[in-house]
């Protein structure tokens, strides 16, 4: 296929990015800076070490990024992208996530591999503890369930517990986006390496850092500014006091989002930073409809547009629950979708030899109904 010249200068323009942000040293408020004034990042490589000075670049820096050794850089993780079946996108690719243009010092580029993702529909963020309790975790898989049965795309950013629980519940109905702390050849953390792959199938994953970055402490944070400003809102569902959910809530509201909170048991340590939110003004959320309904006209009507499509494409048809047996039934019954309940005290309860009892979880899990926690504890999905 031959490629026009639109491409030609696309594909330039996005390697020339690449060569920006693989230099040691080079800040991203720097690189803004320079793209103000330069405002064709392919003339940026006319600049001389003198001119990167003006912008606050030291002299070792400007000349490495210069060099040809950069472009050798910019070309060969262009080339491993394509190998790897990842696209880079940057803030002209009219796939880049239009409200985080809105936003200060947004991603020069982002690497994106993903079959399914719908960048124009409306996207909501999931946050919360990585240490989830089986609450959370219901919470979470519940409330991303309902919007993405409504259409909206469901981002997190694939940590354990909360995330985790956000994705698997969006998968179950629709799509979904996980934003990486890591270069996107990385999965992080390892167990969630099928949950990722599911992803791609059914939405996308995303990264800004270049590939092999490895999950350095401070990458978190710059992951979470860009899970709040693509969004047009994020719920909090479980947080400390002080949490990566809370500073993703801060930078939402510092890029002008609406902030959601999902009230918790109030003698629980992580229930801490959703009610001080509360507190602080962010909208209660006890159902799906409670987000929606913050939501502007405009983003409303484009959901009752998408609903009127029909049944998601990309979503699984879960099929109705067959009739239960009795011991399953009175199983059902016992358990509660906030608390969990222990085998044992299962089987007292019950008064039913423990094959019976197995037996009858395994059908209530088998049919989507309940959760097996840690310790044989189990819990009500909602």
């Amino acid at each position: 296929m031959r490629i026009g010249k639109d491409d030609e200068d696309a594909i330039q323009r996005k390697k020339t990015l690449l060569r920006m942000i693989l230099v040691p040293g080079l800040g991203i408020r720097s690189c803004h800076q320079i793209l103000a004034h330069v405002h064709d990042p392919r003339a940026v490589v006319s600049l001389k070490p003198a001119d990167l000075k003006l912008f606050g670049i030291k002299r070792e820096i400007a000349r490495d990024f210069l060099s040809a050794a950069a472009e050798d850089r910019a070309e060969t993780e262009w080339n491993r992208t394509a190998t790897l079946g990842v696209r880079i996108i940057d803030m002209k690719d009219p796939r880049f996530p239009q409200l985080l243009l809105e936003t200060s010092d947004p991603p020069l580029v982002l690497y994106v591999k993903g079959m399914a993702w719908q960048p124009e529909r409306p996207h909501i963020a999931v946050v919360g503890a990585r240490q989830a309790s089986a609450y959370g975790t219901n919470c979470a898989e519940h409330f991303a369930r309902e919007l993405a049965d409504r259409g909206i795309v469901v981002v997190s950013g694939l940590a354990r517990g909360i995330d985790t629980a956000a994705h698997t519940g969006a998968l179950s109905k629709g799509s979904t986006v996980a934003i990486f702390g890591t270069g996107i050849d990385r999965v992080y953390p390892a167990e969630n390496r099928r949950l990722a792959e599911s992803i791609v199938q059914k939405g996308a994953i995303l990264s800004e850092f270049p590939l092999g970055t490895p999950p350095l402490p401070a990458h978190f944070p710059r992951r979470n500014r860009i899970l709040a400003g693509m969004t047009l809102g994020t719920i909090v569902v479980e947080a400390a006091e002080r949490s990566g959910s809370l500073i993703t809530a801060r930078l939402a509201l510092e890029s002008n989002r609406e902030v959601f909170a999902v009230p918790g048991p109030i003698q629980s340590a992580k229930s801490r930073g959703p009610h001080i939110l509360i507190r602080q003004g962010a909208c209660l959320a006890t159902t799906a409809e409670d987000i929606i309904e913050e939501l502007s006209g405009e983003v409303r009507r484009q959901i009752d547009a998408i609903e009127t499509q029909g049944p998601q494409e990309i979503g699984v048809e879960i099929e109705p629950h067959a009739a239960l047996s009795g011991a399953a039934e009175r199983v059902r019954d016992l358990l509660s979708s906030s608390e969990e309940t222990p085998l044992d005290i299962l089987i007292v309860k019950l008064q039913l030899p423990v094959p019976k009892v197995y037996s009858a979880l395994l059908e209530l899990e088998l049919g989507g109904l309940i959760r097996q926690m840690p310790g044989d504890r189990y819990i009500l999905k909602m």
